[in-house]
């Protein structure tokens, strides 16, 4: 190797600067929308700094969240908080995501460095733009954003078969994910691998990993509600509400996955392992039982993902961003240096337009509620309720509004109906069919099963089919008056009649 050519390799890490600086000109870009997860979880943040510890969720009275309150991302909250408490609650949001993000790049470069893997830095800028899997979860502040941090390192510990970091990495993660028991079945691949590779069993990873996972759940700030918020997302994946309508009533992730989906997510990763396979054909010798295992485990979420939605992609394009490089290394050297050559032009390209395609998106995405739309709703909303007062608003504004609202507004339903559903089934019925417009007196709906709410937020632009057929009943409706919005985002409708609070 060349004199200039190891400075380069020395100095490859300087390359993951790039990605921070994309990421920033999509989520500081003028018309950036982000997700409900984004707001709630900076939301929770923001509530730790101005009002110490959440233990109750007030704002949801009436589902799982509210007493006392589960919170199973205690861990990203609280490295959420010095930003939010330093920016504010919107730049603060956009800082973490950056931040958080630029973390998770650094575990994968250091993971991969202590694989071998020569040229980490253009694998993981690449990877993480090339696929809009990787690069949408990089903008967005999600359940797993945190857990990605760790991820890498507990991968590389039950590699080297290191079990005190293997217990310890599982017990960290149950306060950053609810769904850290995807860490078993990755341990449980592992030992078989190791059992068909070398001919021994080796359980000390699996045991660590069950040990870990039970240390955090038994101690725990959310004792004993986090019990039950775990075995209901567990439930999810054996039961589904024909109610909780994905796209609808539960978040898109959830819808399964068409084919020009998945070639849109992954498309890319799709294409990089089946050159490996392609080249692992025409050797002799076999890849590692860490490489071996690491293709198992992301085909596995993959095939979960193609069966329950788009969640399981993401981590499939996660774990290959780990594995794949690791397998490419060990398949080295190529046949062929214009094989690389022309997969990194490929990759360098297709990356190019996943980010030019993401921001426009979100940039000129229609019918999109934006943070300053948020912050003027909550602001009016704040001046014309009283304190502990519900608004009637769709689920997915709830943690938007929550971001900029004072303390003690309170909302139906957020976050996730299935919270709604799983404390009280009346009222998520009343709830969903409220929002479908299949409520032929909305006006009695309101302080039945709406805390005698007051005001009913419909967006402008419908995002569920029901909305407008809901807008058109409540304009129609002496009963109710349209107000004049502070944003273009919605319509606001408000019960002329005083509220009469009844029983559901």
């Amino acid at each position: 190797m060349s004199a200039a050519l190891a400075r380069l390799e020395r100095w490859q890490v300087l390359a993951l600067v790039a990605l921070p600086v994309v990421w920033a000109w999509i989520v500081f870009a003028p018309g950036f929308a982000t997700d409900p997860d984004s707001y709630y979880h900076a939301g929770v943040a923001r509530h730790l700094v101005e009002d110490g510890w959440v233990r109750h969720f007030e704002w949801l009275p009436h589902t799982t969240l509210a007493d006392p309150y589960p919170n199973m991302y205690v861990g990203q909250h609280l490295l959420l908080a010095p930003f939010v408490a330093l920016f504010g609650p919107d730049t603060g949001m956009r800082v973490g995501v950056l931040a958080l993000s630029s973390a998770f790049a650094l575990s994968v470069y250091a993971v991969l460095r202590r694989r071998g893997v020569r040229w980490p830095a253009p694998w993981i800028v690449l990877g993480m733009l090339a696929s809009p899997a990787l690069l949408t979860y990089a903008v967005f502040l999600k359940g797993a954003t945190t857990f990605l941090i760790v991820l890498p390192w507990f991968v590389d510990a039950v590699w080297s078969g290191a079990r005190r970091r293997t217990f310890a990495l599982a017990w960290l993660s149950v306060y950053v994910y609810v769904g850290a028991t995807v860490l078993v079945p990755f341990a449980l691949v592992a030992m078989v691998v190791v059992r068909w590779w070398d001919d021994r069993w080796d359980a000390g990873c699996v045991v660590a990993t069950v040990a870990g996972i039970a240390a955090g759940m038994l101690v725990n700030p959310s004792w004993p509600a986090h019990w039950g918020y775990v075995a209901a997302e567990l439930g999810t994946i054996f039961e589904r509400d024909g109610a909780l309508v994905p796209g609808e009533f539960r978040g898109a992730e959830w819808a399964l996955v068409t084919t020009d989906t998945l070639v849109f997510l992954v498309g890319g990763v799709l294409v990089a392992w089946g050159v490996l396979l392609m080249r692992q054909l025409g050797r002799a010798a076999r890849v590692s039982a860490a490489g071996a295992s690491g293709a198992i485990a992301a085909f596995g979420l993959l095939g979960a993902g193609l069966l329950s939605g788009t969640k399981m992609i993401h981590l499939f394009a996660v774990l290959s961003l780990l594995t794949v490089p690791v397998l490419a290394e060990q398949m080295a050297p190529w046949p062929r240096r214009i094989v690389p050559a022309l997969a990194a032009a490929a990759a360098l390209a297709v990356a190019v337009w996943s980010v030019t395609h993401l921001h426009d998106e979100l940039r000129d995405a229609q019918g999109v509620v934006r943070p300053r739309d948020y912050r003027a709703m909550a602001a009016w909303l704040d001046e014309r309720t009283t304190p502990r007062e519900t608004v009637v608003a769709p689920w997915d504004d709830m943690p938007g509004l929550f971001l900029f609202t004072r303390r003690d507004q309170r909302f139906v339903a957020g976050v996730n109906v299935q919270f709604l559903r799983d404390h009280d089934r009346r009222r998520f019925e009343a709830y969903a069919l409220f929002y479908r417009g299949q409520i032929r007196d909305p006006e009695r709906a309101l302080p039945t099963f709406f805390d005698g709410a007051r005001f009913v937020l419909v967006r402008r632009l419908a995002h569920f089919p029901g909305e407008p057929a809901l807008t058109a009943a409540l304009a129609q409706n002496p009963a109710f008056e349209e107000l004049a919005s502070p944003t273009p985002a919605w319509r606001v409708f408000r019960l002329r009649a005083p509220a009469v609070t009844g029983q559901p």
